[in-house]
């Protein structure tokens, strides 16, 4: 079951999916952006606050690092060349070994009807741009954090 919920002060839309203990606690998230300078951004970031992180720029080996590392996130760009991240989002939640990933949309695209899509191609969450590193680190902190009787739609004991 999915469950909706708004972080404090931000726009950003939050959708969970069970993700296992052992999967969050490594803490590796995938980013992928094809603006590198963006998207080593984040991994710099990440890195700090405590999380193993890679970044990619190209979208064509996404889906084969995600099953081979096993990341318990990724936060994927929408609009990128050839392969955008709706399709890729498709992608990770077809394949078994990806589909309980957790999937973060870091996008320009935020009206309501950009949500949607977002949501019905699989993601998790979806953040508009610009994405301050506080409102990311947020949102995977709290996805750490939660039991798993929180990510099943429960409340803390």
């Amino acid at each position: 079951m999915r469950t909706g919920t708004n972080l404090q002060d931000s726009e950003d839309e939050l959708q969970w999916r069970p993700i296992g203990r052992a999967l969050a606690d490594h803490r590796r998230v995938l980013v992928v952006d094809d603006y590198a300078d963006a998207a080593d951004a984040l991994q710099l970031l990440l890195s700090a606050n405590g999380f193993e992180c890679r970044a990619m720029h190209e979208a064509h080996d996404v889906c084969a690092i995600a099953e081979a590392w096993q990341p318990f996130a990724v936060v994927l760009d929408i609009a990128m060349p050839e392969l955008d991240g709706l399709e890729l989002a498709r992608r990770l939640r077809a394949t078994p070994s990806t589909s309980h990933m957790l999937l973060v949309a870091c996008t320009g695209y935020a009206s309501g009807r950009d949500r949607e899509r977002a949501r019905e191609a699989g993601f998790d969450a979806h953040c508009a741009k610009p994405l301050t590193p506080q409102r990311l680190l947020a949102l995977l902190k709290r996805a750490v954090a939660m039991t798993p009787d929180m990510r099943n739609g429960g409340t803390r004991a």
